[in-house]
């Protein structure tokens, strides 16, 4: 499977997530969910697509589907699932989402094992799924609680974009056991993506300037060895042999190849 495939596949899950916690935090009105879930399915598609082509290339098929059973649940279309809730009790209301938010995104971190190229882009990913995850487990760990600060989905998601981003402002903070475990989870997550993030650019901007200069040195040395063998009969035999010399080190890196 190509590399654009592979994001393209990426890309829609991470947006299938942010449009299930769009139904968790936002009341949407009947053409609202219509569109959602029309997307969705399109998302599904390419997810059974993939799984397809994937389980076709597996020399062990019975294999392959039991180890990647998640992928099942994971292309459950949203629109199923609404129907689901809207018959199960109040209190379970929004459960199925649940479950699919947590086996798409694992089925996300597995997508992101085969991504190839860009790191800013895989970390950038990361970042996105911690702050989803995070988000979604301190709400679940701490709306219940009287003394919570962070009680609905905005103030959570709020909390997890200030924690990975280490702007922490203060107005929001866990205070039960399973919200602070979460917290120091993030908290350690957001500084080594962050610092991984600092590295790759910083690498990447050096990596350029590299080759920008050997880049200049090598046409500064063409510019020196074709002055220089205009003056051919004139130099020394010294001077020929560095001649020779810089023309053997431009043609090094081709014999190599």
């Amino acid at each position: 499977m190509s590399q654009n495939w592979d994001i393209l596949i990426t890309a829609s899950t991470i947006i299938s997530l942010i449009l299930v916690i769009f139904i968790f935090i936002y009341p949407l009105n009947a053409q609202q969910l219509l569109a959602i879930y029309i997307f969705d399915f399109i998302v599904v598609i390419l997810l059974v697509i993939d799984f397809c082509i994937r389980l076709k290339a597996s020399p062990q098929k019975r294999k392959y589907i039991i180890k990647h059973w998640y992928e099942f649940p994971a292309m459950v279309p949203l629109a199923l699932l609404g129907s689901i809730d809207s018959i199960i009790p109040a209190n379970y209301s929004l459960l199925s989402f649940k479950l699919l938010t947590i086996f798409r995104t694992v089925r996300l971190f597995e997508m992101l094992r085969s991504i190839r190229g860009s790191q800013i882009f895989i970390m950038t990913i990361l970042a996105a799924i911690t702050i989803i995850l995070g988000a979604f487990g301190e709400y679940l760990a701490e709306s219940p609680n009287p003394n919570a600060t962070i009680t609905n989905l905005n103030d959570a998601f709020w909390w997890a974009i200030e924690t990975i981003t280490t702007v922490a402002y203060g107005e929001f903070y866990p205070v039960t056991f399973i919200g602070k475990a979460i917290a120091t989870v993030v908290m350690f997550a957001a500084i080594g993506i962050l610092w991984t993030l600092i590295a790759l650019v910083t690498s990447t901007v050096i990596e350029k300037r590299i080759k920008g200069a050997q880049v200049g040195l090598v046409d500064e040395t063409k510019t020196v060895i074709k002055n220089r063998i205009d003056e051919v009969e004139k130099l020394s035999e010294e001077e020929v042999e560095v001649l020779t010399t810089m023309i053997r080190s431009l043609s090094k890196p081709k014999s190599g190849k």
